[in-house]
């Protein structure tokens, strides 16, 4: 494996390389006596460390010997600002896995582990942008909050609203945040089954104030088979030290009996209050449906197995209501179809009014989630043109057998939006979003389901008259 990389030093800029192997544990003599080896062998800069063991150890080469022998090895030189790492593996040897997988395996395994350095900072920028090649073939790297059972993390991330201290010490020990969810169908990538995360989602997300994942901690599973919780902390800077002292050479878990003293204490105070909060977001808990006949979550979430369509989707549709989020009998819309059937992104180009020009972008298909205490659906989207938009969502309910109702029955309960949120933290209860287009914002559109249905989702955009 070779590693090449462009950091930052102060105000200055270095070039490094560095490869290395892995290899078994082994044990040979020295002048001292036996002498036990990791395995791992480093190529790059020797130095001798000027003892009498007359061991030496492996630096990196830096400056334009990096940069030499990286282009000799054919990688490529990153351009004279940027910063950056390139990991190449050299003969790579993928197992009972084929190519195609084991590059899937990459790409998910770097976002299961990187994902809170994906995400935009106060500048709209990730810290870290990640790409995966073989063979001179670009293999897609996921959002990480369009991944399933990833998601919640980075919402219980964007919200850490919980800050753990140990008061009697005086030391605020990091910062929390946990996500009620209903769990994902399916299982997740490979890297994070191997991570502990199999099925449901009931986890904690470790990480030090580099925000680089350590471990998912497992907590108690909910009573009910259909929920589940994301949590996530992130250890305070002041805290770092200490945290960093209990990981092992592996750095992917928390040892706090390796610590003693004060940082035992304080480490170990952290460590169970993650736990009582996992703890207490597993007990059962009362939840209800505001419709006439009560429904479980667990049922809720086995409807949900097909829960969004748009407007061209399969089947028929019933759609009723008012004119402030529900299309009235009849009515007909010029906007094509909110859902993307696993098409991926997409773009709605056409308004109400049939005028082109204002854009809605789809980041991802409907999911299931949880939303103050209740089930709802979300469908993520973009505004991506500069403008004044209005959206509104028009809801309705496909029919399994094909039919289309006028009006729903008597008595019966209907999708209804229950507002749109941001990823910049913007909230809004209104039955139509008037929001600026082409600032990167990701929007989602909050709808309570009606039980026992389908939820039908249209979403009309239009660019809104200012007058100067």
């Amino acid at each position: 494996m070779l590693v090449h990389t462009r950091c930052r030093i102060g105000k200055r800029i270095e070039t490094r390389l560095i490869g290395w192997a892995l290899h078994e544990r082994y044990t040979t003599e020295t002048v001292l006596g036996p002498r036990s080896f990791t395995g791992r062998h480093y190529w790059g800069e020797v130095r001798d460390r000027g003892d009498q063991t007359g061991v030496s150890y492996v630096e990196p080469l830096t400056g334009e010997a990096a940069d030499t022998v990286a282009r000799e090895l054919g990688l490529h030189p990153f351009p004279d600002d940027a910063t950056g790492t390139t990991v190449a593996i050299v003969d790579p040897d993928f197992g009972s896995r084929t190519a195609a997988e084991a590059m899937r395996w990459i790409a998910d395994a770097m976002v299961w582990n990187l994902w809170p350095k994906m995400l935009p900072g106060a500048d709209g920028k990730p810290p870290l942008r990640l790409s995966v090649v073989h063979d001179g073939t670009t293999v897609p790297v996921s959002d990480p909050a369009a991944v399933p059972h990833l998601g919640p993390f980075v919402h219980a991330f964007r919200s850490m609203d919980r800050t753990i201290e140990h008061r009697s010490l005086g030391r605020v020990l990091g910062t929390f945040g946990l996500k009620p969810l209903i769990s994902p169908f399916g299982e997740p990538p490979e890297p994070a089954r191997e991570a502990g995360i199999v099925g449901r989602v009931h986890h904690a997300c470790l990480m030090r104030p580099v925000d680089l994942v350590v471990k998912y901690l497992e907590g108690p599973a909910p009573t009910d088979e259909a929920m589940g919780y994301a949590a996530v902390f992130r250890a305070d800077s002041a805290m770092d030290r200490v945290f960093a002292a209990s990981e092992p050479a592996t750095h992917d878990d928390w040892l706090v009996e390796k610590l003693s003293g004060d940082e035992y204490r304080l480490a170990g105070w952290a460590m169970r209050e993650i736990k009582r909060e996992m703890k207490d977001a597993a007990a059962p808990r009362a939840q209800g449906v505001e419709s006439g006949d009560g429904v479980s979550l667990a049922r809720m979430s086995r409807l949900m197995s097909g829960l969004m369509v748009g407007a061209a989707g399969q089947g028929g549709a019933a759609v009723f209501g008012s004119p402030d989020g529900i299309r009235q009998p009849g009515e007909r819309s010029g906007t094509a179809p909110a859902g993307s059937m696993a098409k991926g992104p997409s773009d709605t180009t056409v308004n109400r009014s049939g005028r082109r020009g204002a854009r809605v972008r789809h980041l991802d298909d409907p999911f299931p989630d949880i939303f103050e205490g209740r089930p709802v659906v979300v469908q993520r989207f973009q505004l991506p043109d500069s403008g004044p938009y209005e959206v509104k969502a028009v809801l309705g309910v496909t029919l399994g057998g094909g039919g289309r109702e006028d009006s729903p029955p008597e008595g019966a309960a209907v999708p209804e939006v229950m507002g749109w949120t941001s990823d910049a933290g913007d909230f809004a209860t209104t039955r139509t979003l008037q929001a600026e287009g082409g600032d990167g914002k990701v929007w989602s559109l909050l709808v309570r389901p009606a039980p026992d249905t389908v939820t039908q989702v249209t979403l009309e955009a239009g660019f809104r008259e200012v007058s100067a």
